[in-house]
């Protein structure tokens, strides 16, 4: 507000209005880009030990997933550390395609470089620091063949289409839920379950609740902040 010389509030949304250069700058500070790897370590147990088989059962040629507001990468590079892992045990894995998007462009290519700070990985297990990074003068690198298979958009998803259709899991944690109110949040929502395939997944932060009962989204037994896409909608309608 200082910069565009706005002595009041009023006087910087009309700027806001107008100028939409602004309004973009506006949101990228309102974003949150503050993250870790193995965020909710819980979660990333259930994905391992029972989503991934569940998602290759089928044996379908690739498995799609969205992180909608991946921030610098810290969830989308975790997904591929335990997807690799797995691999390792099970070679009959199908191809991991993952589809990253946030509405920040400075984030989103810190997320491409890939380098973090010591204090994003102190959940990384020592073994799997070892064979997923090398060390930086900032921190740590993610290694380049873990890049593979992912595609960076500047995409906001209040406004935008998803990158593509026919997602097996999607990540919408810690965000939309989180910092918009229902009314906003509820219309990406439903946007973003018609994205998702029948029997896919819809994964949402741990303390974020799904603004409606009659979304197709069923809570999993296995972790509440897991959803799966089914006729019985979270309210047991049909």
């Amino acid at each position: 507000m200082q910069e565009l010389n706005c002595r009041e509030v009023e006087d910087y949304l009309q700027v806001l209005e107008h100028r939409p250069a602004e309004l973009q700058r506006a949101k990228e500070f309102l974003t949150v880009s503050i993250s870790r790897f193995f965020r909710d370590r819980h979660l990333w147990e259930v994905l391992t030990g029972f989503m991934i088989p569940e998602l290759s059962s089928a044996s379908p040629p690739c498995v799609r997933v969205w992180c909608a507001g991946c921030a610098c990468g810290e969830e989308v590079y975790t997904l591929k550390i335990v997807w690799n892992q797995e691999q390792k045990k099970r070679l009959e894995l199908p191809v991991l395609e993952i589809w990253a998007t946030d509405i920040n462009p400075v984030v989103l290519e810190k997320a491409r470089q890939g380098i973090y700070p010591t204090s994003s990985l102190k959940e990384v297990p020592p073994a799997l620091l070892d064979l997923y990074f090398l060390p930086d003068p900032e921190g740590f690198q993610i290694r380049e063949e873990l890049k593979n298979g992912i595609y960076w958009e500047i995409q906001d998803f209040l406004s935008a289409p998803p990158p593509t259709d026919s997602f097996d899991l999607i990540f919408v944690r810690n965000n939309l839920l989180t910092y918009y109110e229902p009314s906003i949040s509820l219309p990406v929502l439903v946007k973003m379950t018609d994205a998702l395939r029948w029997g896919g997944y819809l994964v949402i932060g741990n303390n974020e609740e799904i603004p409606s009962e009659d979304l197709p989204l069923k809570r999993s037994p296995l972790y509440r902040s897991i959803f799966l896409k089914t006729t019985f909608p979270i309210g047991g309608k049909i």
